[in-house]
């Protein structure tokens, strides 16, 4: 995997494998809008009863002993987004911490910054004992950030659709908001001369996102080969537990399979040193 980034070539017809073969044919920004255009179905294939189908992500699985999960929502979403995935945890007995978020549009290293506040509360509240974190797309990114920069607040980060190896291996879909979010933050002195919204962006949470997570710290990263958003590569990191899915990358959060996956790796024993 360490070449993926020479082949990610998102200008050429078709760049990443994996989408269904009827998609193939079609241009690239053609065939990956059409796989994200499954999200409609996938949000119908979570069951009728709400509470069924969380209970069903959990069933057989040990309980979670009501430890805290804070869940982080993707990019330019909130927390209402992410309630199938909070009603699975509850169901799974464990409690759920909201991010917080509104939009998630801010700066990285200050939406960490404020993640870790919401983070060291629900620590203190549960004795000190380390938080999981469940993030999806951008919030996987900044749950990774989260444990990189405060490992004494986080033990294990689940992200789903996560770039991890580069928050910027992205296709067309999100390109003109993302660049609409980098003008916004180069009015901001301190974010333009950090070179907020670029790869060359020198702020502490991007420093602390390329070195290796620290060893006590678990990091689990769920892809799917038909994501119609991100270079499934990017999400496959040297190191974590990678595990393949399938669907769409905005049906990630929503899928009964999928957050039967999360489920299974939140109840994982800790295996970081």
């Amino acid at each position: 995997m360490s070449d993926w980034l020479a082949e990610h070539l998102p200008d050429k017809d078709w760049a990443p494998r994996g989408l269904p073969r009827w998609l193939r044919p079609l241009p690239g920004w053609a065939a990956r809008t059409a796989s994200e255009s499954r999200f409609p179905l996938e949000i119908a294939q979570w069951d009728v009863s709400a509470l069924h189908g969380s209970r069903a992500a959990s069933r057989g699985l040990p309980d979670g002993g009501r430890r805290p999960v804070l869940v982080i929502p993707g990019f330019g979403f909130g927390d209402v987004t992410t309630l199938p995935l909070q009603w699975a945890l509850r169901a799974g007995g464990y409690t759920v911490v909201p991010s917080r978020i509104v939009a998630n549009v801010r700066c990285s290293d200050r939406a960490v910054n404020s993640l870790a506040r919401v983070a060291a509360r629900a620590v203190d509240r549960d004795n000190g004992r380390r938080l999981l974190v469940v993030g999806h797309s951008r919030g996987g990114m900044l749950a990774r950030g989260l444990g990189a920069r405060h490992p004494e607040l986080v033990s294990r980060v689940v992200a789903l659709g996560a770039p991890l190896n580069h928050e910027f291996a992205f296709y067309e879909i999100p390109r003109p908001f993302v660049a609409a979010l980098r003008v916004v933050h180069q009015t901001d002195p301190e974010l333009r001369e950090k070179r907020c919204a670029t790869p060359e962006c020198s702020c502490a949470y991007m420093r602390a996102t390329q070195r290796p997570m620290p060893p006590d710290v678990d990091l689990v990263s769920l892809y799917t080969k038909s994501d119609g958003i991100v270079d499934w590569r990017a999400c496959v990191v040297p190191g974590a537990t990678n595990i393949e899915v399938t669907g769409s990358h905005l049906g990630m959060g929503l899928k009964p399979a999928t957050l039967r996956t999360v489920m299974e790796q939140l109840a994982a024993p800790d295996t970081a040193a």
